[in-house]
């Protein structure tokens, strides 16, 4: 009886502590993917500097801003057709890990895959500027960050034009200006 008892103690130890250890991966695989999402805004980042350092315009936003970077990062020529290749060991920077509907691996599609995901901006998971990027001195602040829903808790990560990523936990919401009065008694010192 004794020998029992102890047995069933030690079983209902070993449950708490696997159930334990299966919510503590459970969040260190989110962190993981909160990781890997703010790393391809870095990258993204990366993209965009070296076509602003080029000086060539892009007077696209939004996600048509990310898809001009996207077609000169993973197009070359072939047979004088533009042509999608795999680049940076076929991780897609351009799909949020967290919100997962987009491929991570490129190198898992086919050629015809290949060209519809890379040639639909709407497969791009974060956002551009709300602004035409220019020459250095005007760049914008924010230069792309998570798109609303990406993240389950209602956060995300936005890319400053310092190639800073910082996390935002709470959604922005931006008021209509109704009139100056209206406006300076929502404004604090």
């Amino acid at each position: 009886m004794k020998g029992a008892l102890k047995l069933g103690i030690a079983a209902a130890v070993a449950a708490g502590a696997g159930a334990v250890l299966v919510v503590a991966a459970a969040g260190a695989r989110e962190r993981g993917r909160e990781t890997y999402c703010r790393n391809n805004l870095r990258r993204l980042g990366e993209f965009a500097f070296q076509k602003l350092l080029s000086e060539d315009r892009i007077p696209e936003t939004g996600r048509s801003y990310w898809q001009e970077i996207r077609r000169e990062q993973f197009t070359t020529i072939k047979g004088g057709k533009e042509t999608w290749v795999l680049r940076f060991a076929a991780l897609n920077p351009f799909a949020c890990p967290v919100r997962g509907v987009q491929p991570l691996d490129l190198s898992e599609l086919s050629q015809e895959e290949l060209d519809r995901v890379m040639g639909d901006p709407a497969t791009i998971d974060y956002r551009g500027p709300r602004a035409p990027a220019g020459s250095l001195s005007v760049l914008p602040y924010a230069l792309g960050a998570d798109r609303p829903g990406n993240h389950p808790n209602g956060g995300g990560h936005v890319l400053l034009a310092d190639l800073r990523v910082r996390e935002i936990r709470e959604a922005v919401v931006v008021k209509p200006l109704r009139d100056a009065a209206a406006a300076e008694a929502e404004v604090s010192d």
